[in-house]
């Protein structure tokens, strides 16, 4: 039985645009920020105009890498046929089966998924972000992210009870920032709670999860909570933890709920899931043996997997924000209750390719979820400060 440590979670914060020393200018004179008073947008000579839209995608694998759903190299079709079409800038792959980090490993599952999968069909497009193991857990998450469009700065274990959780750091490759010398930052936590009818477990997860953050952080920079949540309602105590601080400058949004306002609370899609139909992301599977016995069945019946966004995403506070209604289940057309993704009942499953339902049908028994997050290029070398980190 596992002692009831708690460490800092897995946790993907988004980019908070920073009035700071870009990384590696440390000549870079010091700028006066505020937190708020309007900010200077006069553009500085020499920058660009440039808009971009971030794709989020949040994927529990299932076990990938051990072999249980057949060998990875047969796995590793169906995941390039998802990725091509769902084309994420910033992928987190919750439940993989464990493995060394040492990218030098042949084991090592985030540098196959690099290799043989996103970079095959996006060549040199991805690199994975540095994961860890500390809770010693069968499974690890791991995030991905679009090079091109994101460096990776830093990873902060911040809960390791029965899983990691991990707090990703990346800044957004800003193409004015040689200019404006400021630093547009992006936060993402990435999760994987305990599952189970019971939610005592998971519930102390993301609560420690959250409290660390807000311990962290006098408010809430540019971040982003995903992964798989294992969730009934919203009545569980984890998801109060994240929706329902006392102070509404650490509040994490669910955007269906908010900003969306498709959904209200209370919501208990455990219970009726048919009221949350294209929202539910397990199962793609109706039954418990087809296309094998490695995952759960009963077609889509529960909302497991969410991706939260802080306040700044939500306002557009700081160069990042929330695209409103992008949020989506990829592959759930809202008629799948208690049938397979690929079925033909009661209609003919047209909200992806054909090619790419099965695919979803075949590689893992979770749909992915996904939202998109606009970003604008800094061209003043003024922005809101970031929250200072106390640990």
């Amino acid at each position: 039985m596992k002692n009831y440590f708690y460490y800092p979670c897995l946790i993907v914060f988004i980019f908070s645009a920073c009035s700071k020393t870009a990384i590696n200018k440390s000549t870079t004179p010091t700028k006066t920020i505020t937190t708020t008073a309007p900010l200077d947008t006069t553009p500085l000579p020499n920058t660009v105009s440039k808009t971009d839209t971030i794709k989020v995608v949040a994927y529990n694998v299932l076990n990938y890498g051990d072999l249980c759903q057949g060998p990875t190299t047969a796995l590793d079709v169906y995941l390039r046929t998802i990725v091509q079409y769902a084309s994420p800038d910033l992928f987190s792959c919750e439940k993989m089966n464990a493995f060394p980090i040492t990218p030098t490993d042949p084991a090592n599952l985030a540098v196959e998924i690099t290799n043989n999968v996103l970079n095959t069909v996006f060549p040199n497009k991805y690199a994975y972000a540095t994961p860890s193991n500390i809770s010693d857990d069968s499974k690890m998450s791991v995030l991905f992210y679009n090079k091109q469009k994101f460096t990776f700065v830093s990873m902060q274990t911040i809960v390791s009870y029965i899983s990691d959780f991990n707090l990703y750091k990346l800044y957004y490759n800003d193409p004015n920032i040689a200019v404006t010398h400021d630093t547009t930052y992006l936060y993402v936590l990435v999760n994987h709670t305990q599952s189970g009818s019971s939610s005592t477990e998971r519930d102390a997860q993301v609560t420690q999860e959250m409290q660390t953050l807000r311990s962290k952080f006098a408010y809430m920079p540019n971040l982003i909570n995903m992964g798989d949540f294992n969730l009934a309602s919203t009545y569980e105590a984890g998801y109060q933890a994240i929706i329902s601080p006392t102070d509404s400058t650490s509040q994490m949004s669910d955007p269906p709920f908010s900003p969306d306002k498709v959904f209200s609370y209370p919501a208990n899609w455990g219970v009726s899931p048919t009221n949350y139909a294209a929202y539910l992301s397990t199962s793609t599977r109706k039954l418990t043996n087809v296309p094998n016995t490695c995952g759960t069945s009963g077609g889509a019946y529960s909302w497991f997997d969410h991706i939260f966004i802080s306040p700044w995403l939500v306002k557009g506070t700081n160069y990042i924000s929330y695209v409103p209604n992008s949020f989506k289940t990829i592959g759930n057309d809202g008629n799948r209750v208690d049938e397979d993704i690929n079925s033909p009942v009661p209609v003919v499953n047209t909200s992806a390719p054909s090619a790419v339902i099965d695919a979803l049908f075949q590689f893992s028994n979770k749909y992915p979820v996904s939202l998109k997050l606009l970003i604008k290029a800094n061209r003043s070398g003024h922005s809101v400060a970031d929250p200072v980190a106390k640990n």
